[in-house]
């Protein structure tokens, strides 16, 4: 999936997917955002050069909040996962969701691609939003 995202956006470079925990992750937002707490994603593009469609990218995930996350919104914990590496490189390509515009416009996007690749089948389970 993260593939056919990439390829839907013209974008070429490399990914690498880190999973950590909440020490971990809660170390890494205090030292690059500031935030003394755990995060469920960080993403950095690391390029040397910034270009518009070429990342070098990492995306860290919290396996301990995606946990959390799936129990809270009655999903599959592997489907959140999955969700979390699909927003880290939704950042990585320029989607933001500060502002609601922006969020509500990623969010459809990111939700548009887990329906389509884990081809949901209606099972009345609470749905993400």
């Amino acid at each position: 999936m993260l593939i056919k995202v990439a390829a839907d956006n013209n974008i070429d470079g490399s990914l690498l997917i880190i999973f950590n925990n909440d020490r971990q992750m809660s170390n890494l937002n205090s030292r690059f955002k500031r935030k003394n707490r755990p995060t469920d994603v960080l993403a950095f593009n690391l390029a040397d050069i910034k270009m518009k469609n070429y990342i070098e990218g990492e995306v860290y995930i919290d396996l301990q909040i995606a946990a959390r996350q799936a129990r809270d919104y009655k999903v599959d914990y592997l489907e959140e996962v999955v969700r979390l590496c699909l927003h880290g490189l939704l950042h990585l390509i320029g989607y933001d969701d500060l502002k609601t515009t922006d969020k509500n416009k990623m969010w459809k996007l990111q939700e548009s691609y887990i329906n389509k690749f884990l081809k949901r089948i209606p099972d009345g389970t609470k749905r993400r939003r």
